[in-house]
C-alpha cells in the first residue's frame, strides 16, 4: 500500500503544516470576533446617554406638537429650549386606577429594591420612570409577596397644558398599540372640554414607507383636530379612520367620529382605530371625574 503525503503550505517562505494554519486562522478569527466585541460594547455604552436624550427630547417634541406647537417652530430650537419650553407649559400629573394623583415616591423606593441607584431614577422623567417601573411589574409584585394584579398601582400620566399659568387649555395623554408591522406611539390632546380633539400625534412606527408611514403626515393627523371623542349622548365613541373618504361613507354628526383613511393602508388604520379607543377608555373614568368637577364649577 503507498502512503500519500500532503505538502506543507508554505508561508513567509518557511513551510506550515495544514494543522497549523488551521490553528492560526482560528486564532485571527476569534481575536477579530473579540475586538470587534470590545468595540460595540464600548460603542453602545458611550452613546446610550445620547440616545436616551434623543428619545427624552423625541417624547416632549411630540407632546408639544399635540397642542398645537409647530415642527418647525420646534426644529429651529436647542433641546434644552425645548425642555424649558415643555417645563414652562405643562404640568405632569400622575394618576393610580383609582384616579388619585400620586407622586414618583413609591416607584423610586420600589425600583432601589432591584439595585436601581438614587441618582439614576432622580434623573427619569416620569414617563421614563412609569415605563421602567411597568416594565419590572412582575419583579417587584414577587418580591412583595403578591400577585401582579394585586401589586399593580395602575399608574398612569396626563399632561395639563398651562401656558398661562391659569387655566388648563388642553389635556394630553400618552397613546401606543400596533398597527400593521409593531407598535406605533404618540400623544392625544383633547380641549378642556375633555371631548374635543386639540391634536394628535404618531412617531416612533414601523409601518410600511408610503402607506402605513403617512400617519406622521400633517395633512393626516391634522384631520383629528376638532373631531369629537364622545356621542351626543355622552358615551365613548372615540374618532376613527375611514376606509377611503370619510364623507363618502358618514354624514352628519356621525362625521365628527371619522377622518379620511389612507389608500393601501387598511391595517394600520384598523390598529390606530383600536388602540386609541383603547387608550381612551382607561382615562375615561378620570375623565368623566374631571368633566363633573367641571360642571359643578369645581377647580381642576
Amino acid at each position: 500500500m503507498t502512503t500519500t503525503w500532503s505538502k506543507p503550505t508554505l508561508k513567509g517562505g518557511y513551510a506550515v503544516s495544514k494543522s497549523k494554519g488551521t490553528r492560526y486562522t482560528f486564532i485571527f478569527a476569534t481575536f477579530v470576533c473579540v475586538v470587534c466585541s470590545l468595540v460595540l460594547a464600548v460603542s453602545a455604552t458611550v452613546l446610550q446617554p445620547l440616545q436616551r436624550a434623543n428619545i427624552k427630547l423625541d417624547v416632549v417634541q411630540n407632546i408639544l406638537i399635540s397642542v398645537g406647537h409647530e415642527k418647525e417652530e420646534l426644529t429651529t430650537m436647542t433641546p434644552d429650549q425645548v425642555f424649558e419650553l415643555f417645563a414652562k407649559e405643562f404640568e405632569t400629573i400622575l394618576i393610580d386606577k383609582d384616579n388619585v394623583r400620586q407622586t414618583r415616591d413609591f416607584m423610586e423606593t420600589e425600583l432601589k429594591k432591584l439595585k436601581y441607584e438614587d441618582n439614576d431614577l432622580k434623573t427619569m422623567t416620569e414617563g421614563e420612570l412609569v415605563a421602567t417601573f411597568k416594565a419590572k411589574l412582575g419583579l417587584l409584585a414577587k418580591k412583595a409577596g403578591k400577585s401582579k394584579a394585586d401589586y399593580d398601582p395602575g399608574y398612569k400620566l396626563v399632561y395639563a397644558y398651562n401656558p398661562d399659568q391659569t387655566t388648563t387649555q388642553a389635556y394630553v395623554i400618552p397613546i401606543e398599540g400596533y398597527g400593521l408591522w409593531d407598535l406605533i406611539h404618540g400623544y392625544l390632546a383633547l380641549n378642556p372640554d375633555l371631548n374635543t380633539v386639540r391634536g394628535i400625534t404618531f412617531y416612533q412606527h414601523k409601518e410600511t414607507p408610503g402607506l402605513g408611514a403617512l400617519i406622521t403626515e400633517d395633512w393626516f393627523v391634522k384631520q383629528y383636530k376638532g373631531k369629537k371623542i364622545l356621542d351626543p349622548s355622552g358615551k365613548l365613541v372615540s374618532v376613527e379612520v375611514s376606509r377611503g373618504k370619510a364623507k363618502d361613507h358618514h354624514s352628519g354628526a356621525e362625521l365628527d367620529h371619522y377622518v379620511d383613511g389612507i389608500s393601501g393602508a387598511t391595517l394600520t388604520g384598523k390598529g390606530l382605530n383600536q388602540f386609541i379607543k383603547a387608550n381612551l377608555e382607561i382615562y375615561e373614568p378620570y375623565f368623566v371625574e374631571l368633566r363633573t368637577k367641571q360642571s359643578q364649577g369645581t377647580e381642576l
